[in-house]
């Protein structure tokens, strides 16, 4: 029994203390995408990789194969299910194919295209950040410049009207108000526009 918990508690540490395995990728041509473990990777997306690639495998995986998908606009998609080696380190190279096929072609540009658009899409909605930003800061010099608009109106109300300290208040509140209603307006814009970019860049994205 002892000589099995050893056992056991050696190959637990082993495993633990083990080296990732690595894959070293490389393509003819070079800058393919690489899809790690997806039978059917979606294009548009962007790769795990581009060749040539050292791909680190967790550690925790057991198995001694790994697929691989490739895109590559102009040659041939290419799929394969690579054994590694039972050492740390394995090497593949892959020659790729060369495509005939103008329909296939364009279906790569369509995709090709689509992750454009993704890109474009991420962009505007990190663009949004900006005047929602500016709306919010906005908004808050709104609610200041109401808040002493109020402050003025009321001690306008206390005060004679036949004095010069009543029309430099009366000035002053004059001046919030306007302040108020220009701040406004600078929020509503932010809060929008930064809506707009977002919306759009959400639906480019997908």
């Amino acid at each position: 029994m002892l000589r099995l918990l050893t056992t056991l508690i050696l190959c637990m540490t082993a495993c633990v203390f083990a080296d990732p395995k690595v894959l070293h990728v490389s393509t003819i041509p070079s800058n393919a995408d690489i899809y790690v473990d997806e039978i059917r990777p979606n294009h548009a997306k962007d790769p795990d990789f581009v060749s040539p690639a050292v791909i680190e495998l967790s550690e925790d995986t057991l198995a001694s194969e790994v697929l691989i998908s490739l895109f590559n606009p102009g040659f041939m998609d290419t799929t394969l299910r690579v054994t590694l080696s039972p050492k740390d380190t394995s090497f593949i190279i892959i020659s790729q194919k060369p495509i005939p096929d103008e329909e296939f072609l364009e279906r790569q540009q369509s995709e090709l295209a689509k992750r454009k658009r993704a890109h474009i899409g991420k962009k505007l909605m990190k663009i949004s950040l900006i005047p929602f930003a500016a709306g919010l800061v906005a908004g808050a010099v709104t609610y200041y410049e109401i808040d002493k608009a109020k402050d003025y109106k009321k001690s306008l109300k206390n005060s004679s009207i036949d004095t010069d300290r009543f029309q430099q208040k009366l000035e002053d509140f004059s001046d919030y108000r306007e302040s108020a209603k220009t701040a406004k307006g600078f929020t509503y814009a932010g809060i929008i526009t930064g809506a707009a970019l977002f919306s759009i860049g959400f639906i480019l994205s997908f």
